[in-house]
C-alpha cells in the first residue's frame, strides 16, 4: 500500500511533456538520413539514403538480444531519424545508442572511447560491451550463495520498479507510472554520477543505479542499467496465452473464466501497477509504463544530443501538431440490425468517424453499411472464435474466411483492421501473424475484458508494431496494435476518469482507444458518455479517427527520409523526401540552445521539399 500511496500522490503531479525542450549551443550541422520503410526486418543493417548521407542519430543493435531490435520501434513512432551501424562503428552522427549487449574487439572499443573523447555522446541501454572504465562503473559480483554450475559470477537485475521521482535529473522529470521493469545489469558508480535506484518486485529499496552518467573528454557516455527496451516488449507483447491467467486476490480481474484472451497473458502487477479508486471501484491501470520507459530512452538521446551540440530533426507523431489522436470502435455483439443504425445515428450526431468490428456472419444489410462508409466510418472484422460451429473456433482458416465473409456481404474489398470477439488470444505472436498474412494492417484486441483491467494494461498508448523476437532474425511485423482502453464507459469504469485517460494520451503524444457495443448504446446515459468522450477529447485539441486512419498515416509518416541537413546561418535547412504523400506534416527541430522550431507543411510524394523553418 505504501508503493501505491507514492504513485497515487504522483497522480496529482503534472503532466510529462512527450517531447521535452532540450539542449545547449548550436552545432553547425546535423548529419542526413533516411527513415526506413514501415516493416523492418532485424537484425536491420545502417541503411542510407541515395546520397550516402549519415543519420542525425547512430544506433547499432545486439544481434544477441532480440528485443533490442525494439529501439528501432521506438525512435520510428517518436519520429527521429536515425542511421543504423554495425557494431563497434560510430558512422558520422554525433550520439551512438547502443542496445542490447555487444561483443566488441579492443579495437573498436578503442575507436568508441576515442569518439567519446572527441565531442561524441555515447548511449547504452542495458549493456556494457566490455567498456566499464569508459562508462566508470563496475558489475556487481554475486553473492556467495549463488554459486556453481551455470552460475552468474555477476548480479543481474531481475523484475523490479524505478526509483527516479526524488531526482532532478531532466531524463526522469515528472514520470507518473510505477516504471515497472523487466531486468538489466546489476552496476556501481566507479567515475560516473548515478542517478535514481531501484526496487525489487516486491517495493524493497535496492542500492542499485537507474542511470550513469561520466564526461569524458569533451564528450559523454551515458548507461541506463535496467533492460528498458526488453522490458518494452515483454509489458506490451506478454506471455503466451496457455492457459487462465491468475486472478486478482481482491477479486477484480476474474481471468480464470475458462475462455482464453488477451489480458490472460498480461505482466503488469495487480498491486504495484495498478490504481485504487472509489471505495467500490476496481483499481485500473491509470499510466502506461511502457511509455514511460519509452520516454525515458528518447529523453536520454535528447539529454545526450544537446550535452555535445548536436541538434536533432523530428516529424511529429500527428499532422497539423495534434496532440494525441482519439479512435472509437464498436462491436457488433448481437448483430442486431435496430441497434446499429442507433449507433450511427450517434456518431453522426457527434460528427465522428468510427470503426465497426462486425462479426460475420449478420444481420446488418447492405443499406447500413453504405451508411456508415459514408458517414466516413471504416468496416472491420470482430474475428468470433467463441461459438460451438466449426467455422467460429481458433484458427487461421476461420479467421480467412470470416474476413473473405465480412468482405462479401459489406462490399467493403479491403477489410483493413480487426477487433476479436471477448479478447479472445491463443499463444503469443500468432495472431499477429496471421493478420499480416491476410492483409490486415490493425488489430484492436489488446485490453481488458474485466473491470480490473481497465486503462493501459499494455503498459501503452501508442499504435505499436508486435516485434517477432522468436523469428530467426527477429523481424517487426506488418501489423499496428491500436491498445484498448475499456469498453462501455459507465459499465466498465466510470466515465469521470475518461478525462484523466485522455490527458495520458496526450502526455504521451499516443492515441486513446475506447469501445462502445451497438448493443449499450440505447441504455440510459451510454449516448451521453460517448458524445462527453468526444467533447473532452476535442477541448484538448483532438481529433477522433478511425483505425485505417491510424495506419496510413503511421506509415506515410514513417516513409519521410531527411536527405539533407545543414546549417544556413542560425537556422537548419533541410530536406526531406516522402514515399508516400503526407499532409499537414510537422517539422520539429531540437536545437542545442533547449528552442524549437516548428513547421507544419504537406509533403508531396518521392518529391524532395526543401524546409527552413
Amino acid at each position: 500500500m505504501k508503493r501505491m500511496s507514492v504513485v497515487l500522490a504522483s497522480w496529482l503531479a503534472c503532466v510529462a511533456c512527450a517531447w521535452p525542450q532540450t539542449t545547449k549551443n548550436i552545432a553547425a550541422q546535423v548529419a542526413r538520413t533516411n527513415a526506413p520503410p514501415a516493416t523492418v526486418a532485424a537484425p536491420e543493417q545502417g541503411r542510407h539514403n541515395n546520397l550516402g548521407a549519415p543519420a542525425t542519430i547512430a544506433i547499432s543493435i545486439s544481434p544477441t538480444v532480440p528485443s533490442s531490435m525494439y529501439l528501432v520501434e521506438v525512435i520510428q513512432r517518436a519520429g527521429f531519424f536515425y542511421d543504423q551501424q554495425q557494431p563497434g562503428q560510430t558512422g558520422h552522427a554525433r550520439v551512438l545508442v547502443l542496445a542490447g549487449e555487444h561483443k566488441l574487439s579492443n579495437d573498436q572499443r578503442a575507436k568508441l572511447t576515442a569518439f567519446v573523447e572527441n565531442g561524441g555522446a555515447l548511449v547504452s541501454l542495458g549493456g556494457l560491451h566490455g567498456m566499464q572504465k569508459l562508462f566508470g562503473v563496475e558489475s556487481v559480483s554475486s553473492s556467495s550463495t549463488n554459486k556453481g554450475w551455470g552460475a552468474s559470477s555477476v548480479q543481474q537485475l531481475g523484475e523490479g520498479y524505478l526509483n527516479v521521482r526524488q531526482t532532478r535529473h531532466p531524463v526522469f522529470a515528472g514520470l507518473q507510472s510505477s516504471l515497472h521493469f523487466f531486468g538489466g545489469l546489476a552496476v556501481r558508480p566507479t567515475e560516473a554520477k548515478a542517478v535514481g535506484s531501484v526496487l525489487d518486485r516486491h517495493g524493497r529499496a535496492k542500492k542499485l543505479p537507474v542511470l550513469l552518467e561520466r564526461r569524458v573528454g569533451r564528450g559523454i557516455a551515458l548507461l541506463i542499467a535496467p533492460d528498458l527496451l526488453n522490458s518494452i516488449v515483454h509489458i506490451q507483447q506478454g506471455n503466451a496465452v496457455l492457459r487462465d491467467g491468475t486472478p486478482a486476490f481482491d477479486g477484480t480481474m476474474p481471468l480464470n473464466d475458462g475462455t482464453l484472451k488477451t489480458d490472460d497473458g498480461q505482466v503488469l502487477d495487480y498491486d504495484f501497477d495498478r490504481l485504487p479508486l472509489a471505495k467500490g471501484e476496481a483499481p485500473t491501470y491509470l499510466f502506461p509504463v511502457a511509455d514511460d520507459l519509452r520516454l525515458i530512452i528518447l529523453r536520454t538521446i535528447q539529454h545526450a544530443a544537446r550535452t555535445v551540440g548536436q541538434p536533432l530533426v523530428q516529424i511529429a507523431p500527428w499532422p497539423r501538431e495534434l496532440p494525441a489522436v482519439g479512435c472509437i470502435s464498436h462491436d457488433s455483439d448481437g448483430n442486431k440490425e435496430k441497434q446499429g443504425w442507433a449507433m450511427l445515428e450517434q456518431v453522426k450526431q457527434v460528427g465522428i468517424r468510427t470503426t465497426w468490428c462486425t462479426m460475420f456472419p449478420c444481420e446488418y444489410p447492405r443499406s447500413l453499411y453504405d451508411a456508415a462508409r459514408a458517414a466516413g466510418c471504416e468496416i472491420a472484422l470482430h474475428y468470433d472464435a467463441m461459438k460451438k460451429d466449426e467455422d467460429h473456433q481458433w484458427g487461421f482458416d476461420k479467421f480467412a474466411r470470416q474476413v473473405e465473409g465480412l468482405a462479401m456481404n459489406s462490399g467493403v474489398k479491403d477489410i483493413t483492421s480487426n477487433k476479436n470477439h471477448y479478447l479472445r488470444w491463443e499463444g503469443r505472436l500468432d495472431f499477429f501473424r496471421w493478420c499480416e498474412k491476410i492483409g490486415l494492417k490493425a488489430d484492436g484486441s489488446m485490453g481488458p475484458s474485466k473491470r480490473g483491467g481497465c486503462g493501459f494494461p499494455r503498459g501503452t498508448c501508442q499504435p505499436w508494431r508486435p516485434l517477432d523476437d522468436e523469428a530467426a532474425p527477429p523481424r517487426f511485423l506488418d501489423v499496428y496494435e491500436i491498445p484498448l482502453i475499456t469498453q462501455d464507459l459507465n459499465i466498465h469504469l466510470p466515465a469521470r476518469l475518461a478525462p484523466k485517460l485522455l490527458d495520458q494520451a496526450i502526455a504521451h503524444g499516443g492515441l486513446a482507444h475506447f469501445l462502445f457495443h451497438q448493443a449499450h448504446i440505447s441504455e440510459p446515459g451510454m449516448a451521453d458518455a460517448m458524445q462527453t468522450l468526444v467533447k473532452e477529447g476535442r477541448k484538448r485539441g483532438m481529433e477522433w479517427w478511425t483505425h485505417a486512419e491510424v495506419c496510413r498515416w503511421e506509415t506515410a509518416r514513417r516513409s519521410v527520409r531527411l536527405v539533407e541537413a545543414t546549417a544556413v546561418g542560425k537556422k537548419l535547412r533541410v530536406k526531406l523526401v516522402a514515399e508516400r504523400p503526407l499532409k499537414d506534416a510537422t517539422l520539429i527541430v531540437h536545437e542545442p540552445d533547449g528552442t524549437q522550431r516548428r513547421l507544419t507543411r504537406d509533403l508531396p510524394e518521392k518529391e524532395a521539399v526543401e524546409i527552413i523553418p
